[in-house]
């Protein structure tokens, strides 16, 4: 049986409308009202504004003051994936910087654990890469001891995945044997205190993404 067939009427309005957005029937900066929504879903009004509010959380509407309902610009192009990538340097030098100037101590053993853990799945798929991204980052970023960089981070793949273009998730798999030597490597250089060449390996990481976005 299909998984429709259990759906709440706001899950089915939910449902209908990202679909429509996603396939471009409603348009970025459109109006969405209510009582005409609720109309073309042949749905109540209630379920259709549980649903605005389910998809304004979830990234796709957002309400403006005087407009009432819009179908926000969500999608990750190349050039907002840059800027996310610039902020991701900056949150990991400074990281690397405060071990350096705290002399704190960094273990590299989750590292290899997830590595190898990694190295088991027979052929990841894109959005399994990004999350092995997703978790390096935040191993690293554990020991600023600053939730507002996870924060930011976490929200980044979380878009990341919902609304990444295609040239987006190429990137993740075109370049992830290359990339997850380099995360090995800058977790080492940062266990043994080579903090130069960990800061190095970082705009690597950033830059060949940033080139092969832009090939």
């Amino acid at each position: 049986m299909s998984k429709t067939g259990h759906e709440t009427l706001e899950s089915k309005a939910h449902r209908m409308i990202k679909e429509k957005i996603r396939c471009g029937e409603y348009q970025v900066g459109q109006r969405l009202i209510e009582a005409d929504v609720s109309r073309e879903l042949e749905l109540s009004r209630t379920p259709v504004r549980k649903a605005f509010a389910m998809l304004t959380v979830d990234g796709y509407l957002e309400f403006e003051d005087y407009k009432g309902v819009i179908v926000k610009n969500c999608a990750i192009t190349k050039e907002r994936y840059i800027e996310m990538l610039d902020v991701m340097e900056l949150f990991l030098i400074a990281t690397i910087d405060k071990i350096e100037a705290k002399s704190l101590n960094f273990s590299n053993q989750h590292l290899f654990d997830m590595v190898a853990k990694f190295l088991s799945i027979e052929n990841p798929t894109d959005r399994e890469c990004m999350e092995y991204q997703r978790w390096f980052i935040n191993e690293i970023l554990s020991y600023a001891k600053n939730e507002y960089y996870l924060q930011v981070v976490n929200q980044f793949y979380d878009d990341l995945l919902e609304f990444g273009e295609p040239d987006v998730f190429q990137s993740a798999m075109k370049l992830f044997d290359k990339t997850l030597d380099n995360y090995i490597a800058c977790g080492r250089f940062i266990e043994f205190h080579k903090f130069d060449e960990a800061r190095a390996i970082v705009k690597q990481i950033i830059n060949d993404r940033i080139l092969f976005i832009f090939r």
